[in-house]
């Protein structure tokens, strides 16, 4: 329809009451294209004839076409100042706030600018814009328009781009005017404090999209208490904004509020791991009052360690360091351990070690735990990269009772004896004293400690720890015993060590030395050769074995007080040399010589028999060949057997230094070859 004609026009300008003004808009068929004309004639006639035609149009508006009340709004925009204010005036006191707030939406925004500043100067309130801005968020999250204000959205289908980009721009319309009003959108929120929490997401949805942030809303919501605090955590969250963006808002605050904001996301994440994520994205200096706060809010030390492995190694370990700054004692905190893995034992273990805290004094809070949940902190600190040797070391510090049980958890990460055994022999004899009690009393068998200490641990270490062994109670005989029952080798071998234990030792002198270099050369090392001087054991088996001197190894034993006469040196390298090249069976064998077999008794018909090879004589008789091959050979004594039939097998045990002959220049060929010439 075009222009009202002038009597139409007349007609309606006549209404002076509402219900007349709307008649005889009814009977001129008026629509949204009349508004203008209409409008400019009222104005022209007077303020009161605006106020009643506006109010007429707004009326229509409600129950008809919802476009009239933007044609309104829109006309006011350019009309006289004042006529302006009467339009807005006509909407506030026909409750048509959220109206009006729609229709700026719809405008240019300088337009929606002076408009706002109207909406505020004559009376309108700020919660009525929230009223909008709900509404818009609930659009923007459902992409959609819902059905029931179809008449009022409509619009929106048909604006350039998607619903939701001709919401958000209606949104940030709005939010450009009230600024331009001089009036914060934040302030909104105190008006909604009391709204539904559905309601309070869509208008915290629609305030983030106008470019708010999580901190501006906040620290309004945060004016209202704690229900209010909870509400716009939940809205921000529901909203898609992160929980690292609500606790670095709450750390800033008081405690209370901080602790306020914890209870609630964790509530909003699911879980306490999910708040623990959102923790491990904190700032590290911010992370000691955020530990605080839940320990003061009710968490325990095991929600956190029991959760250690699902946040990243760095932030895991300082969130440990956090309790115990925060106070929680080294006990607490152990104690959350046990029973976890591995690797939360290792975190813990590394945060306290990196405060200063002892190996000692964290195992001392779990000792009186099992063996098994002993293991567990004993493998940590192996993934530590603790040594064997400090963790024995630490070990020894405890009472034989504790140190028994702390070397029954090492022994299931340790498994190799001879590991274990070759690190305590190292230590000072008093801890080797005490480690050895404990590894014993892992209820290992004696007889495995000493086959292990024989048989496997490197010679040097082997006389430290059979010393421990006999100080913890361990006889040598006891010990003589078992190895016996492992094999003659092995009693060999102990039997010597026991004699070094034992014994008071020295080297050869430049005499015996000179003589032994005779029949021996370098075949047996000289200066590992040791000669009993005092011995209480060594005596005592003299005793038994009639005073004759007997070596074991490199040790040749003889009575107490007495001189070894070199002729029985020389037969007690034999043993020596036997020892070198044939291992500790070499004594037991001699023993066998000597009871069982010809023992010292040796004849013509023996050395033929032996076809030319010492070692096909029995071990006695091999060193008395050599011993009378000493005499006739280089002391000029006579001997039972001539030299010649005896000195083919007693050179058997010589070898000699490597030496260059001397030789001159003479002595070399050089061969002169002819130079091939080429010619060109």
């Amino acid at each position: 329809m075009g222009s009202l004609t002038v009597t139409q026009l007349k007609s309606i300008q006549n209404g002076n009451s509402l219900k007349s003004k709307v008649t005889a808009m009814q009977a001129a068929r008026f629509d949204r294209k009349n508004i203008a004309q209409v409008l400019k004639a009222s104005e022209e006639t007077s303020e009161s004839d605006l106020v009643l035609t506006s109010k007429a149009i707004l009326l229509r508006s409600q129950n008809g076409d919802f476009e009239e009340g933007f044609e309104l709004a829109t006309w006011s925009v350019k009309a006289k100042p004042a006529s302006r204010k009467v339009v807005v005036k006509s909407f506030l006191q026909n409750k048509q706030a959220p109206l009006l707030v729609h229709h700026m939406a719809r405008m240019k925004r300088a337009d929606a600018k002076n408009l706002m500043k109207d909406y505020f100067s004559e009376g309108g309130n700020i919660k009525d814009i929230a009223e909008w801005l709900s509404v818009a968020g609930n659009i923007l999250k459902t992409g959609v328009v819902p059905d029931e204000t179809d008449g009022l959205w409509g619009w929106v289908k048909d604006a350039v781009g998607t619903v939701v980009d001709a919401v958000v721009g209606a949104i940030n319309t709005v939010a450009d005017a009230i600024k331009e009003a001089g009036k914060n959108l934040a302030e909104a929120i105190s008006a909604v404090v009391s709204w539904t929490q559905s309601k309070i997401n869509d208008f915290v949805e629609a305030i983030i999209r106008a470019g708010k942030s999580v901190i501006q809303i906040m620290n309004e919501a945060v004016k209202k208490g704690t229900a209010a605090i909870q509400k716009f955590i939940q809205a921000v969250i529901e909203a898609g904004k992160k929980g690292i963006e609500i606790l670095n808002w709450a750390i800033s605050q008081a405690e209370a509020i901080l602790k306020t904001a914890l209870t609630k996301l964790e509530q909003l994440l699911g879980s306490f791991t999910s708040l623990l994520f959102e923790i491990a994205k904190m700032a590290t200096s911010r992370i000691f009052a955020v530990v605080k706060a839940l320990l003061s809010a009710g968490k325990s030390v095991l929600d956190f360690v029991s959760r250690l492995d699902r946040i990243s190694y760095s932030i895991a370990k300082q969130i440990v360091q956090e309790i115990k700054r925060v106070g929680r004692s080294i006990r607490e905190i152990m104690n959350a351990v046990i029973n976890r893995s591995r690797y939360i034992a290792r975190v813990v273990l590394d945060a306290l070690k990196s405060l200063g805290n002892s190996i000692r004094t964290i195992l001392a809070e779990v000792v009186n735990k099992t063996i098994n949940q002993l293991s567990v902190i004993i493998g940590a600190l192996k993934d530590l990269a603790i040594s064997l040797a400090q963790i024995l070391d630490e070990i020894a510090k405890f009472t034989l009772a504790q140190a028994k049980k702390l070397m029954m958890a090492l022994r299931i990460i340790w498994t190799q004896v001879k590991e274990i055994l070759e690190f305590i022999a190292r230590k000072t004899e008093s801890v080797i004293r005490t480690l050895m009690a404990a590894f014993i009393g892992t209820l290992i068998h004696i007889k495995e400690v000493v086959r292990t200490i024989v048989e496997d641990v490197r010679a040097a270490f082997r006389e430290g720890l059979i010393k421990g062994l006999i100080q913890i109670g361990k006889s040598a005989v006891t010990l003589m015993v078992e190895a016996l029952k492992i094999s003659a080798s092995v009693a060999a071998v102990l039997f010597a060590i026991l004699m070094d234990v034992f014994g008071s030792h020295r080297g050869l002198n430049a005499k015996e030395r000179a003589e032994a270099e005779k029949v021996f050369g370098i075949s047996i090392d000289l200066d590992q050769v040791q000669l009993t001087t005092a011995s209480f054991p060594a005596d005592f088996i003299m005793w038994l074995n009639k005073n004759r001197p007997f070596t074991t190894m490199y040790v040749i034993n003889y009575k107490s007080g007495t001189t070894l006469p070199m002729d029985t040196l020389i037969h007690e390298l034999v043993h020596v040399w036997q020892a070198v090249n044939s291992g500790g069976v070499y004594m037991l064998e001699a023993l066998h010589s000597q009871f069982f077999g010809k023992g010292y008794n040796l004849s013509e018909a023996d050395i033929r028999n032996a076809n030319g090879k010492l070692l096909n004589l029995e071990r006695e008789q091999q060193a008395v060949l050599v011993e009378d091959y000493w005499k006739a050979k280089f002391n000029g004594e006579r001997i039972p057997i001539a030299l010649d039939l005896i000195e083919p097998l007693a050179k058997q045990v010589y070898k000699a230094k490597f030496k260059f002959g001397t030789f001159t220049l003479k002595d070399l060929e050089f061969v002169t070859r002819p130079t091939l010439v080429l010619s060109n």
